[in-house]
């Protein structure tokens, strides 16, 4: 009997660990599967996003070449056009100048581009630019002074310019009128008198108007605008100095138009 209980143990301890060999074997070969079906799903993933790669650059690949096509289109059309007109070139079109020729009063004084200019209110001749593209004369002023005389409203100002070596040309003048002048550089509006003054240039001797304003950074202290020579002269820019300083103990030329100023050469 002992025996007996013996094998049976026996057997039973065999039976148990041939049991447990085998699922020791089970949980191995899972494992494997487990790890092997993994590294499968990694190396799926990774090609699915290499694929996705593959597809953007295609796509950006095609753009561009469908770009390249269109400009490719465009300049075969233009070669075209041009290949067009070097085969069929448009007639040359002569176009006949026209010849405008203004015609000139010879009763009319000729002024060139810079003129003496004499004034009777300082008995002092200054240098001056014809500008035609000028409305109105200017006159050079520094330290204005304005104030009142018998109920009109005066201004004294000093004429001064390089050309006098410094010394002071002072006038005193009534104002006719005030103007606005903006200054394009600073855009700025100035409050600028306006007066009369009687000159002479040549055998022209007319009272004009002048807007004062500081000419010292300028080349010349007077410029004689369209207001004094319209109807009376004409411009030619190609001379300087047609007629010669006023001398005030030689008598003028003679001329048709020259009008003497009042009695009173201050007003």
């Amino acid at each position: 009997m002992v025996y007996r209980y013996t094998l049976i143990g026996g057997l039973l301890v065999i039976v148990s660990g041939c049991t447990l060999t085998s699922q020791h074997q089970h949980k191995e070969t899972l494992n494997t599967i487990h790890s092997t079906a993994t590294h499968v799903h990694e190396q799926q993933t990774a090609t699915q996003d290499q694929l996705k790669a593959h597809d953007k650059t295609l796509i950006v690949l095609t753009d561009e070449m469908r770009q390249l096509a269109d400009k490719l289109n465009v300049m075969q059309r233009t070669q075209a056009k041009m290949y067009a007109n070097f085969a069929n070139p448009k007639p040359e079109v002569k176009i006949q100048e026209k010849v405008v020729r203004v015609p000139v009063n010879n009763d009319k004084v000729v002024l060139g581009g810079r003129e003496w200019v004499w004034f009777d209110e300082v008995k002092s001749t200054f240098q001056s630019r014809v500008d035609t593209g000028a409305a109105t004369s200017s006159l050079n002023a520094v330290d204005i002074q304005e104030f009142e005389r018998d109920g009109d409203t005066w201004v004294k100002f000093n004429v001064n310019h390089s050309e006098n070596n410094d010394q002071p040309v002072f006038m005193e003048m009534p104002v006719k009128r005030w103007v606005l002048i903006r200054q394009s550089s600073t855009d700025k509006t100035d409050r600028r008198p306006v007066v009369e003054a009687w000159i002479r240039v040549g055998n022209i001797h007319e009272k004009t108007e002048f807007t004062l304003a500081d000419r010292t950074n300028m080349e010349y202290p007077v410029l004689l605008g369209r207001s004094f020579f319209k109807d009376l002269a004409v411009v030619d820019v190609s001379q300087v100095h047609i007629h010669p300083q006023y001398q005030p103990d030689t008598p003028p030329e003679p001329s048709n138009d020259d009008r003497q100023p009042p009695s009173a050469s201050k007003e």
